[in-house]
């Protein structure tokens, strides 16, 4: 008897990442694309789209062909036409998520010296506490919108608190990130110039971090800005311009994937109350569980590299100069990688998905960001019983890389606070 074939994937009613609907959900294109064109030109975006795992894991353990360099190597044509762009690129240029070796190499060993286990692993018990504060604020009533009162604050909290900036400040600072978060999340259909946006929250947090530095200059603390200060290895040290840039995406990063990942995984979990019984019946599975959310609809669906030269890729023949966007989400969905992928399950194992990225950009703040997930599903699934959702779809922001929603209400029966075992 012949091998039954796979079933036929519809055709999307339209292969642009910017199209409403696959901004909404964006994993019906990328099944279709991994199907019938895994490396795909995309003409809207001027870039090649990759869906398949294999080929994702190629272009990210090639840095040197596939290049992260978007800000320190400006097209000067393109620059001319969007100065706002150049303001930003002043500052995201030495951001090592966009820098290749040798410069990567001198600033990611630097970064190690200061975010490191020892780091995080002072933060664990203050995590706890911190959502226990916010599920606490919220218990009486009985319901919150889990973006608004945990999701966002928990984690920029944490980062506030890592680098030594005041908590009070984090409502300012967010709405900086969001503006930066608009170009580098490409933010579609809001009638908005993410550029203009960008240079405006990109230079408010540089002179905001400025400030910091001045100050940690002065009087040196156990903070990361004073850790970046201070950091050396094999004679090099950091430069006020690196400090200052990497403060920012520092405090950008560490509040805004994390938040998605929360917000991500919990939206996904009530709509699969199997998983979530399952879950219930068996907190050992919390790890697991975020290692899931991360490969379902993890907060970062894409990264985009650069070609330095002809090469090919997927049997596509990719110029130099031209854009490659690594769907990550896409791979983690990869029916040759991940059994039944299509499927939200909380033990899977193995996991090995790329949220995180891989290679030398693999994300630097991913152990924090395990932890504080770990963290708060944990807490939040032993102290709010009966939890479901209060509005079944809630709206996603309109980007294409970086996921999350606006808003996540939900309602709860609070349980009587315990210690927290283990936090």
């Amino acid at each position: 008897m012949p091998a039954k074939l796979p079933p036929a994937i519809p055709p999307p009613a339209s292969t642009d990442l910017r199209d409403p609907a696959n901004l909404r959900d964006p994993f019906p294109l990328f099944r279709w694309l991994r199907a019938e064109a895994p490396v795909h030109w995309n003409e809207p975006l001027r870039a090649w789209v990759v869906t398949r795992y294999d080929d994702a894991l190629h272009v990210l353990n090639e840095p040197l062909l596939f290049s992260a360099e978007r800000f320190a190597k400006l097209s000067p044509a393109f620059a001319s036409q969007r100065p706002a762009v150049v303001a930003v690129g002043e500052v995201l240029r030495h951001w090592v998520v966009y820098r290749d070796p040798p410069h990567h190499t001198r600033i990611r060993g630097l970064l190690n010296k200061t975010f490191t286990p020892r780091q995080l692993e002072g933060m664990r018990q203050r995590i706890a506490t911190l959502v226990d504060g916010m599920l606490d604020a919220v218990a009486e009533q009985g319901e919150m919108d889990f973006i608004r009162d945990l999701a966002f604050p928990l984690p920029a909290t944490v980062i506030a608190v890592m680098m030594g900036v005041p908590t009070a400040d984090i409502d300012l600072i967010k709405t900086w990130s969001d503006q930066v978060g608009a170009y580098i999340g490409g933010r579609q259909n809001t009638g908005q110039d993410n550029f203009a946006l960008a240079s405006e929250g990109v230079l408010a947090m540089r002179d905001y971090f400025r400030t910091v530095v001045a100050d940690r200059k002065r009087r040196p603390g156990e903070d990361l800005i004073s850790l970046l200060l201070g950091a050396e290895e094999d004679g090099n040290a950091f430069g006020d311009d690196e400090v200052v840039a990497n403060a920012v995406l520092l405090m950008f990063a560490g509040h805004e994937t994390t938040t998605n990942l929360l917000g991500n995984g919990l939206y996904h979990l009530l709509h699969h109350p199997a998983q979530l019984r399952r879950l219930l019946a068996d907190p050992g599975l919390v790890d697991s569980a975020v290692e899931e959310f991360l490969r379902y609809d993890g907060p970062v669906p894409g990264v985009i590299k650069v070609a330095t030269a002809d090469t090919t890729l997927g049997g596509q023949a990719i110029g130099a100069g031209e854009q490659v966007m690594v769907m990550l989400s896409a791979a983690n969905r990869d029916e040759a990688h991940f059994a039944e992928p299509e499927t939200l399950d909380v033990g899977r194992a193995p996991n090995r998905h790329l949220a995180f990225a891989h290679g030398i950009h693999f994300c630097l703040g991913a152990p924090l960001a395990r932890l504080e997930g770990r963290i708060a599903f944990g807490r939040l699934l032993t102290r709010c019983a009966e939890l479901h959702l209060t509005e079944s779809e809630p709206p996603w922001r309109p980007q294409i890389f970086l996921r999350g929603l606006e808003r996540l209400p939900v309602a709860f029966t609070p349980v009587a606070k315990a210690a927290p075992a283990g936090a």
